[in-house]
């Protein structure tokens, strides 16, 4: 069995149709998890006025298991579907090992 990561990433909340679209098109991919996320951020400049008065930017958090082949395809799919600027966060991800995993 090949190892196994968790794969996060952390985007806002206008790019989650088009990052949904793009994940559930690879046939790789069984499947993943979204969840609704406050992101609070010292860089909060680029969060707009409400965000900077409430003091943080509804964002989403993608986890998938993936193996290595398939992490470089997601990390792939979310670059194509960045529309990163100088006025916004972007995509931010980090991985994390799978110790074990099954089915109960």
């Amino acid at each position: 069995m090949p190892e196994l990561e968790v794969f996060h990433a952390v985007f806002p909340e206008y790019l989650r149709d088009r990052i949904v679209d793009s994940l559930l098109a690879e046939e790789s991919l069984s499947g993943f998890s979204l969840v609704v996320i406050d992101g609070h951020s010292r860089n909060n400049s680029q969060f707009d006025r409400l965000e900077q008065v409430v003091g943080y930017r509804r964002m989403i958090r993608l986890e998938i298991l993936v193996t290595e082949q398939e992490k470089q395809r997601v990390i792939n799919i979310l670059k194509q579907g960045n529309t990163h600027t100088k006025d916004s966060l972007g995509i931010r991800y980090y991985v994390t090992p799978v110790l074990e995993s099954g089915h109960l």
